[in-house]
């Protein structure tokens, strides 16, 4: 049995009980006006119109008196036998039928049957007769109506309360088969970039879809991530392993002198080295992208360990460059040792790279607004407004021509990752031919 029809058979036997219990709650505080029967009724209403008879002036006021009143009928005779006020059903005449005050007789007038009542009734010495007659069958009585309007309005309130149960229903199980939909779609991989659409849904749905799409924005970037991996690791070993193997095919093929053998091997141990870096630094990049490493935050002296970073520092060539600081003492933050320490070699020797011969590079550490702010800047060849953006990818490098100094083209790549793993964010700022200027915030 599906949600759906649970919950609209839940509401319809709930509005078919609140009606019964309000049928109920009616009968008790009615009982004398709805258990009532014909002949009871007849009765009570012409005893009520009896103390109503009043003699003035003469005559005899009618003008209270009632001459029908819920199925009962009413005639009023003076004492010779005058007819005073009457109200009879259409052919039917009891003003043959023989007085007998206070007895309820049943008669056949017309060919139906009939509750008759006398009763007397005087004022000021003038006596009135008054006979009430009422149908043995009559359902003028309050109890019929009611029966009547429940009869008539129940299955209408039943067939209102089932449609709109099953309309609120299927409104709000609606999305639940979208995000069915969106699901399967995912999980059979046909498109990884479906999301959640549900409009004016239930806010409970609506928090509901958000929680999907975010799982699903996370699988989609954890299957691009692997996609990614596996196509940058067969790019760029393609060119290192092809130098290996062609050495290796050189090697064997020639005769050769052992200075010969040993300067193949010096090529095959450089192009396996930096291969071995790469795949290093891909599996470092993208465990940090997946978030399976751990990598804790504790606070410390910033100040003081990018200083000990600066002091590490050597760069692979002498180009003259100068290695400037500025950093401002006592900053205190949240950071990894490890990850941060990687993001200042990568700076600086992104710096060094691309540096002008006998220029200068400018490493500062400051606190703005609350936050640690580290910048390295040079006066190398920069980058055109064009490429800034992708100074950020993977392998991306502004001069290719330099891919010979050992660069995996991963630097940057990894500080953005780092920057935005301790909550802050990398940021650059260059003009060609006049330098460029890294900044990271944390």
């Amino acid at each position: 049995m599906s949600a759906k029809f649970r919950l609209t058979l839940w509401l319809t036997l709930m509005v078919l009980l609140l009606a019964a219990a309000v049928l109920v709650f009616v009968i008790l505080i009615n009982k004398t006006s709805t258990l009532d029967d014909p002949a009871e009724r007849l009765v009570r209403t012409v005893l009520s119109n009896a103390e109503e008879v009043s003699f003035e002036d003469g005559s005899f006021d009618l003008e209270d008196l009632d001459s029908y009143r819920r199925g009962v009928y009413c005639s009023y005779y003076a004492g010779d036998g005058t007819l005073l006020l009457s109200a009879m059903p259409e052919g039917v005449d009891s003003g043959d039928i023989p007085v007998e005050p206070n007895v309820l007789r049943t008669v056949r007038l017309a060919g139906g049957e009939y509750f008759l009542y006398d009763v007397r009734a005087e004022d000021d010495g003038h006596a009135v007769l008054v006979r009430g007659l009422v149908s043995t069958g009559d359902s003028s009585g309050l109890m019929h109506a009611i029966t009547v309007i429940t009869l008539t309005l129940l299955p209408i309130i039943l067939l209102v309360a089932l449609g709109g149960g099953w309309l609120i229903a299927w409104d709000t199980f609606r999305p639940m088969e979208q995000i069915v939909d969106a699901a399967n779609s995912i999980s059979d991989g046909d498109d990884l970039t479906a999301r959640i659409e549900l409009g004016r849904a239930s806010s409970e749905m609506r928090r509901l879809g958000s929680a999907f799409n975010r799982m699903f924005e996370r699988l989609e970037r954890s299957f691009h991530t692997e996609r990614q991996f596996a196509s940058d690791a067969s790019h760029e070993l393609r060119t290192p392993v092809t130098v290996v193997l062609a050495e290796c095919d050189r090697a064997r093929r020639k005769d050769r002198t052992p200075e010969d053998y040993r300067e193949s091997l010096a090529v095959i141990e450089e192009q396996s080295r930096h291969m071995s870096e790469l795949v290093q630094q891909l599996l470092s990049l993208t465990r940090m992208q997946h978030g399976t490493d751990r990598y804790p935050l504790r606070e410390g002296d910033l100040s003081g360990f990018a200083a000990a970073c600066v002091g590490e520092f050597s760069p692979a060539d002498e180009r003259g460059i100068r290695l400037e600081t500025e950093i401002e003492p006592g900053i205190r933050a949240s950071f990894n040792p490890a990850l941060y320490s990687r993001l200042v070699m990568n700076l600086l020797q992104n710096a060094y790279q691309y540096g002008r011969p006998g220029g200068r590079i400018r490493l500062s550490l400051k606190k703005e607004e609350g936050r640690a702010v580290l910048r390295v800047e040079d006066d190398g060849i920069g980058i055109a407004p064009e490429d800034l953006d992708k100074v950020w990818q993977r392998f991306w490098q502004a001069d290719p021509g330099r891919e010979e100094n050992g660069s995996t083209g991963l630097g940057l790549a990894m500080v953005k990752e780092i920057a935005e793993l301790h909550g802050g964010r990398a940021a650059v700022e260059s003009e060609p031919g006049k330098g460029s200027t890294f900044t990271v915030t944390i």
